[in-house]
């Protein structure tokens, strides 16, 4: 914890001293119904939280909210608080190439800290759901929404409001920014999960713990078929860093381009709020754009001096054997459109095709400006790197004639506000 700022390790004190008393509260005020329905639900909680699955943005996802939500319904506030702390805290998980974690190899301070933010979210969650005068157990708890949607809601502000926090202080970024991002897509999953937890209450208010139990077949091998599907997502994205190695191993000036060109386009992607799907693609064509210089001779791609017009062609051919590489591979099937119209221009005097207009596709038209603003501002074999401002410059003199007016202008205000963003970051510390 010594390696930590000192807000982030007073946060963290605070936190888990806020729910050290918060659950000294709740024992004084709630009991458990029986001891042999905690263990279950503990032991689902448990079981639950250890089949977590981590997610390409690397947040680990689990069901366990589905668990928390049937104890309080079926428990109260100091089952469910109890439960959900040590399901979390006892977990036994695997959620990247790392060994596996449990408690005994997770420091302190972070296996108190997930245990006191769970035990403070369904916590408060479980005394808002019964100050509306519901009962503990009630099987047709269902019938009377309001309750079940204000716990729901409470649950997710305070549970997001905890982790935002931290890594607000820890990456130096406003809370109110990452909060609103971290909600846009809890939201729609905490609802979703939500409904399965409604789901497994009524199964078990109404048919015992045996038919509940069996629901819980089905639901882990569901859980197998998505973790799957992630892991040939991996794979996928290894197989398209690999290639991207390829190509920067040939040009020793290009080494990073491709990620620096990724990184500037999943940006401006995320600020004119794009669906995800659109960033993922553009991603990977960032990543692939040119592939194609695979086919390209070593001598002139690392050619000092001016190239000659057999030399221009040559270069001009990348994006249409880069294509032609990708033709055999069908899961990059999606990215092919962009990584050959990256040389595109607007005013319809790019290469290979002369497109322009919206004839190119605007994502391709993203990766463009991405791409150039990298290649001027960094070293060539024929050439320095450029100023910053001078390529910003000239990005917007080119707006409407190489580049869409419309991006051009937004990657520029972005690059603005970024800057503006850190300067104001460093007046205050």
């Amino acid at each position: 914890m010594e390696h930590l700022p000192k807000n982030a390790r007073l946060y963290i004190i605070f936190i888990i001293s806020l729910a050290f008393i918060f659950g000294i509260l709740l024992l004084l005020n709630y009991t458990v119904p029986t001891i042999q329905s905690f263990l279950l639900f503990l032991f689902l909680s448990f079981l639950m939280e250890s089949m977590a699955v981590l997610m390409p943005n690397g947040v680990a996802v689990s069901v366990g909210y589905a668990v928390d939500l049937t104890t309080m319904i079926v428990l109260g506030p100091l089952g469910a608080a109890l439960c959900s702390c040590f399901g979390m805290m006892l977990r036994y998980t695997k959620v990247s190439n790392e060994d596996r974690r449990h408690i005994g190899n997770t420091p302190l301070y972070k296996t108190l800290f997930n245990g006191s933010q769970c035990l403070l979210s369904i916590g408060l969650a479980s005394i808002v759901y019964y100050s509306f005068n519901t009962s503990v157990g009630d099987p047709f708890f269902y019938l009377n929404i309001v309750p079940l949607f204000t716990a729901i809601l409470t649950y997710l502000i305070i549970n997001t409001s905890i982790m935002t926090k931290l890594f607000s202080i820890l990456h130096k970024q406003s809370f109110k920014e990452m909060f609103v991002n971290n909600i846009k897509w809890t939201l729609p999953n905490s609802f979703v999960i939500a409904t399965l937890g409604i789901f497994i209450s009524i199964l078990y208010l109404h048919y015992g713990s045996m038919i509940m139990l069996l629901f819980f077949g089905p639901l882990m091998l569901a859980r197998h078929s998505f973790k799957m599907y992630l892991d040939m997502k991996n794979l996928y994205m290894e197989t398209v860093y690999a290639l991207t190695k390829a190509v920067e191993a040939k040009d020793p000036y290009t080494d990073g381009h491709s990620k620096r060109v990724a990184e500037l386009s999943v940006r401006l992607g995320e600020f004119m709020d794009l669906p995800q799907q659109k960033i993922e693609t553009i991603k990977t064509a960032a990543l692939l754009h040119d592939i194609g210089k695979i086919g390209i001779e070593d001598s002139i791609l690392n050619k000092a001096g001016k190239l000659n017009d057999y030399e221009i062609d040559k270069i001009k051919s990348h994006p249409a054997i880069g294509v032609n590489i990708l033709n055999e591979v069908d899961f990059l099937k999606d990215v092919k459109l962009l990584i050959y119209c990256h040389h595109e221009r607007y005013d319809g005097n790019g290469y290979p095709d002369r497109l322009g207009g919206d004839d190119v596709p605007k994502e391709a038209y993203i990766l463009s400006v991405a791409d150039a603003f990298d290649a001027m501002t960094s070293d060539r074999s024929y050439r320095k790197a450029m100023e910053v401002t001078k390529a910003l410059s000239i990005i917007q003199e080119e707006a409407g004639r190489q580049f869409h007016p419309e991006i051009a202008s937004l990657f520029l205000r972005m690059l603005q506000m970024e800057e503006d963003k850190n300067n104001s970051e460093a007046i205050t510390i």
